[in-house]
């Protein structure tokens, strides 16, 4: 069994498996570890796969991706064998990613810093989101109901987040495509759910929204990650050292990403 990230493994059988895999929709299910009920949702694969996996994905919390034919005995005897990386790792959400309540007045963080929510009535089919000064401003319009008030906004600050996301990472890529001396050929905002980046073979650069929330130092070195991928698609020796030449306290920011990455969420 190995570890990656903050994912843990268990390899059910030895045949590699190289196709993209679909999935099921989440459901929701309850893993009994030590005295306490644990909720998690669980990922079924439409394709043959190798392992159980289990992952604390932002505020969703516990996720366990698992083969269609996977019993749920299966699943609770290895999140069994993790129960404690799966408690300390839960207990670590919730000192990281505290609720953050949509109103005025509570706060969202952009590259690290806190900023303050002011909500507006406004109109239109949909709230929106815009930064004025030191707040983001979300207008609601005054048909939507009370009841998706907190929907409404949360909606219009996503939509915020990616479009000042698509701006911002392009123009740290391209300081650091120009320190590392590549060239990519695109760069996305993307929302994947188990990782930060990546790196495609025609060099398309994808980057998760999230990283508009971390500081600077954490999104820099997911970007320029995934650039040195441009060069070496492994994580060779030589991919190292290439990161290294340019962020030599690539580790300390990596070590920073998988403490509060759980709590890069809204």
């Amino acid at each position: 069994m190995t570890w990656i990230g903050d994912i843990w493994w268990a390899i059910l059988d030895s045949k590699p498996h190289l196709v993209a895999e679909s999935v099921s929709t989440p459901q929701p299910h309850t893993l009994r570890i030590g005295d306490a009920d644990v909720p998690y949702a669980l990922i079924r694969t439409k394709q043959r796969r190798r392992t159980i996996a289990f992952a604390i994905e932002g505020r969703e919390g516990l996720v366990v991706r698992a083969p269609m034919k996977a019993s749920f005995k299966s699943i609770e005897e290895v999140a069994q064998k993790f129960s404690r990386w799966i408690t300390r790792r839960l207990a670590e959400l919730r000192d990281v990613a505290p609720p953050r309540p949509m109103m005025s007045g509570g706060t969202v963080p952009v590259l690290g810093q806190e900023v303050r929510l002011r909500v507006l009535t406004g109109s239109g089919r949909r709230a929106r989101c815009t930064r004025v000064d030191d707040a983001l401003e979300i207008r609601v319009p005054e048909h939507i109901p009370s009841d998706d008030y907190a929907t409404a906004i949360l909606d219009g600050v996503l939509a915020w987040y990616r479009e000042f996301a698509a701006a911002e990472f392009v123009r740290r890529a391209d300081f650091w495509a120009e320190q590392l001396d590549v060239t990519y050929l695109a760069l996305h905002v993307s929302n994947p759910t188990a990782r930060w980046g990546s790196c495609s073979i025609d060099n398309d650069i994808r980057i998760n929204w999230r990283l508009a929330m971390a500081p600077p130092a954490l999104l820099d070195y997911v970007i320029a990650h995934e650039l040195c991928h441009v060069v070496h698609k492994n994580h060779s020796r030589r991919f190292w050292a290439k990161l290294a030449k340019v962020m030599p306290d690539w580790r300390q920011r990596r070590e920073e990403l998988r403490r509060i990455g759980p709590g890069l969420s809204l």
